[in-house]
């Protein structure tokens, strides 16, 4: 399906430029553009000097509160003088409740569009993300900064895996798969049989995608003692890929966050866009 509303999320206290890609990707799709703005509650709490003081925290949340409508407003301003359509949603909520926000909204959008940040901003960037992986039942579209993000992309790689996740992100991706010259189905050390990615790994769900005329290559790689991420970003690099599509945190979340994992590090590169589900 042709994505018809995307969704992107700005803090608060976050630079309007930083909507001037998602903008920019909804004028060339033709798509409606959701923005959620969250400005992110202060907690009550104790410092080395004792309690801060009741009166003292009402002020600042209620600071806080007028900096995200204000913000809201700003951000519906922006969009009137765009060329795109739009809807601005504005919460001032605890931490723990962005990732439920973020996913409760995203159930209104086709896709998430998900933006690096650093400093201050990486706790909104995190919560953010993890309402898209976990809350949204959505897929999301990963947007490096300096990466060149296109719906119409010429060459796609999909991380392979034969699992759940992998799955549905490609069934997820299959209008932007069908508009792609070429499509590279890639395997990291791939496990031959009838219960693990089949006895000529790749080749099931490179027979599906054909079957939508889509040019496919099945490409088995070997780790070699490298990160399979690594290997994967590599191979990407080597086709001249402009977008990956991945399944996204098949382990349990636990896992994946004490110990990393192969969606961490995907998460974590700046080379190149990626359309991920869950």
């Amino acid at each position: 399906m042709t994505p018809k509303t995307l969704l992107t999320v700005i803090g608060a206290d976050q630079p309007l430029q930083r909507l001037t890609r998602p903008i920019e990707l909804a004028s060339a799709n033709n798509c409606h553009l959701s923005v959620a703005v969250i400005g992110i509650a202060i907690a009550a709490s104790t410092t080395a000097y004792g309690a801060i003081p009741a009166d003292t925290w009402a002020e600042e949340r209620e600071a806080g509160k007028k900096a995200t409508t204000e913000q809201g407003e700003r951000v519906e301003a922006m969009l009137a003088k765009s060329s795109v359509s739009g809807d601005v949603c504005s919460y001032y909520c605890d931490e723990g409740q962005i990732a439920t926000v973020v996913g409760d909204r995203a159930r209104y959008s086709d896709l998430g569009l998900a933006m690096p940040a650093s400093g201050l901003d990486q706790r909104l960037a995190g919560k953010a993300l993890e309402g898209f992986i976990y809350h949204s039942a959505r897929p999301f579209l990963l947007m490096p900064a300096e990466a060149k993000v296109t719906l119409s992309p010429s060459t796609v790689m999909i991380a392979w895996n034969a699992t759940k996740e992998a799955a549905r992100a490609v069934h997820l991706s299959l209008d932007t798969l069908t508009r792609t010259n070429r499509v590279h189905v890639t395997m990291v050390d791939p496990v031959a049989g009838e219960f693990d990615q089949g006895e000529e790994p790749g080749n099931d769900i490179a027979s599906y995608l054909a079957r939508y005329g889509i040019d496919v290559r099945v490409d088995r790689l070997p780790s070699a003692g490298t990160a399979v991420s690594e290997v994967l970003l590599r191979h990407a690099n080597d086709i001249s890929a402009e977008l990956i599509v991945a399944g996204a945190y098949g382990h349990s979340r636990l896992r994946e966050f004490l110990f990393g994992g192969i969606t961490r590090d995907l998460v974590a590169n700046d080379r190149f866009p990626i359309i991920m589900a869950h």
